[in-house]
Order: structure tokens, then sequence, then C-alpha cells
């Protein structure tokens, strides 16, 4: 296969799918002491996501603390303690479980029907290299260009939805300058935007293929003749979940729903700083100390939920620039590797990759 200007597709060791699944695979349960390894964990851990949140709350918190012990008066205290006691015996009226459930459960669904949709460029292209006829002339050029065209349909799809590739690729000029389309490629799809077509352009490279299959079955190229439609039928799957990557991976959750969980959130988290028992800590004086500098209790449950609140943001956008997002970039690297290895297996056999097969005295065997 022949990129004009072949990217770079070289990675270190620890980059290999095959090896980013195996270190990224959950833990064994019954090992001993894996439970203290998880939580040492930096790395995609719930500490990472918090930290930032964990030094505010206890800035404020002593802020408030400073406040109340050396800045207020004596009428500014009770006022300080009236409020804390408000706080304190209404921090449990707001339900915080019922809208962080709805509000996770509903980001998770969307993320796993989304999960589900991403497209494969593998099956269209070996679907397609295998339909031809062998040692065709123009062989090699047909099975380039669909599966280039496969690649690009795969890179615009994700250029809609997925903000680390659109600043790697923002325009159609920088598509062409990574050498992945041609210049009258480019200048169709920008046409087709101008022309205020609403057919997003992985779709209208998709209808390329079609034709490209329509003229493939016209010259008569196919092993048989029902390969046409077998084709494409594969590439209309691979269209519907462009398609259905695009729908779902734009029309977003409400910014209603994901405003009001961080609302209650925070909220709870502003009570949680002001909520103290004055009361039982005047009664034992070591009591006094904790509940002015040492807020575990409270911030625990605070942050609990906070975590909670960022897990459903982070399956809100699964394609962003978040550490457990889905890498896209590393998946386009992968799709591009597949397309150049899946188009060389056109003009490839197993005797240029073993010698000679076993096999080989019954391949030429004349058939009784």
């Amino acid at each position: 296969m022949q990129f004009s200007g072949k990217p770079q597709v070289l990675r270190r060791v620890s980059q290999v799918p095959s090896v980013l699944a195996f270190s990224q695979t959950a833990p064994d349960a019954n090992r001993f002491g894996e439970s203290i390894r998880i939580l040492l964990r930096w790395k995609g851990s719930v500490y990472k996501a918090i930290w930032k949140d964990l030094l505010v709350y206890y800035a404020l918190y002593y802020l408030l603390t400073i406040l109340h012990n050396f800045v207020l008066g004596d009428d500014g205290k009770k006022a300080f303690m009236v409020l804390a006691k408000y706080c304190l015996r209404n921090s449990n009226s707001i339900n915080l479980m019922i809208m962080l459930s709805f509000f996770t459960s509903t980001a998770l669904q969307r993320l796993f029907t989304v999960q589900t949709m991403i497209p494969g460029t593998a099956k269209v292209i070996t679907f397609f290299v295998m339909s031809l006829k062998p040692n065709l002339p123009e062989g090699p050029i047909i099975v380039e260009q669909f599966a280039r065209w496969t690649v690009i349909a795969w890179i615009l799809t994700f250029r809609v939805v997925c903000k680390p590739l659109r600043t790697m690729f923002p325009n159609m000029i920088s598509l062409q300058v990574a050498g992945i389309i041609r210049e009258k490629e480019r200048l169709i799809l920008e046409r087709v935007e101008t022309e205020h077509n609403t057919t997003p352009r992985a779709l209208v490279v998709i209808d390329w293929m079609i034709l490209l299959l329509k003229e493939t079955s016209i010259h008569n190229r196919f092993t048989e003749k029902s390969n046409h439609l077998k084709s494409l039928d594969v590439v209309m799957s691979f269209k519907k979940s462009c398609g259905n990557t695009i729908k779902f991976a734009t029309k977003n959750i409400p910014y209603a729903l994901i405003q009001a969980a961080i609302i209650v959130v925070y909220t709870y988290g502003l009570m949680t700083l002001m909520a103290r028992n004055f009361d039982d800590a005047d009664s034992a004086g070591f009591m006094t100390g904790i509940v002015n500098y040492f807020p575990i209790i409270p911030s625990l449950q605070f942050f609990v939920f906070l975590v909670w609140l960022n897990f459903g943001r982070i399956a809100v956008n699964p394609f962003g620039t978040d550490e457990d997002d889905i890498d896209v970039k590393l998946l386009l690297e992968t799709h591009i590797q597949d397309s150049y290895r899946l188009a060389n297996l056109y003009a490839q056999d197993l005797e240029s990759v073993f010698g000679a097969m076993p096999q080989k005295q019954y391949n030429e065997a004349p058939s009784s």
C-alpha cells in the first residue's frame, strides 16, 4: 500500500496494543498484597483525579477555622456556630445518591453504546482483498485505493467526535500534508462543505468506496459475482458504524443534567466545610482540635461523591484528553499499520512467507 508520504508509525514496545492490553489487565483478586499495590498506584488513580480539589477543600477549611478562632469577635463566633449547626443538620438533606446514580448510569450507558459502535477497518479491507481475483495487473492499485479510502473515512469520522484528532488534523490541508489524502480528494471534500452539503465527509468517502466496488464488478474483477453484494454489505455495515459514532458522540448528554450533578456535589462540599459539631467538641478538649483541623469524615464523604461525579464526567466524553479516555491517536496508528499489512496480502501467499509448504505437492497434483 502506498500512502504518499508514508506516516511514521514506529512505536516503543510499551505502545504495542498487545503490550498495552497486558499492562492494563485488572489485577488478580487472590494475590496477597494486591489491594495495597492498587491503593499505591498513581497513574489513573483517584488521587490524581481529585488532588487539586483536595488542596482547595482543606485550604478553605483551615481558612474558616482561622476566621472563627482568631478573626471573628464574640458575636461573629456565635453567628458562625449557628451557621455551622445549620449546615450540620441539613447536610444530609441533599439526596446525592439519586442524582449521581442517574447521572453516572446515563453516562455509562451512553459510553457502552459509543464503544460498541466504534467502526473497524480490518474486516472491510480484508473482505475486499480476498474477494478479488488473484494476480490482476491492476489488483495492487485497486486494493491500495480501497484500503486508503477506508482509513480516510475512519479518520474523518473521528475528527468530528475526537478533539485530540481534530487538533492533529485541523483541516483537509493537514491531511494532505500528512500524505493521507491527495489533492483532488481534498478539493472534493472541501467543496462538499462550501456547497452546504450536510452529509458528513466520512460518508462521502464511503460513497467513493461503493463506486469502486461497482467499477470492480463491472470489469469482472471479483472471483465470484456474488462477492460484489457481499462486499457491499460489509461496506454498508462500516458506513452504519461511522454514522452511529458521529450521531451518538455529537448528541451529548444535556448540559442541564451535568450542571445539576456538579451543583449538587459542590453544594454538599461547601456545606461540609461549615458543618461542625462544636457542642460535642467542647465536652472533650481533644475533640476541639479534631473538629478544627482534621475534617476526615466530612471530607471523605464529599470526595467519594466527587470521584463519583468525575467518573461520570469522564464517561460523557470518552474521546477527550483525560487519561482514561480512548486513545484515538493510537487507534489511528493501528488502523494505518493494519491497512498496509492487509493490502499487502493481495500479492502474498503462504510460500512467500514460509517457503515451500508440506501441502505443496497436493496443491500441484492434478484434480481427479
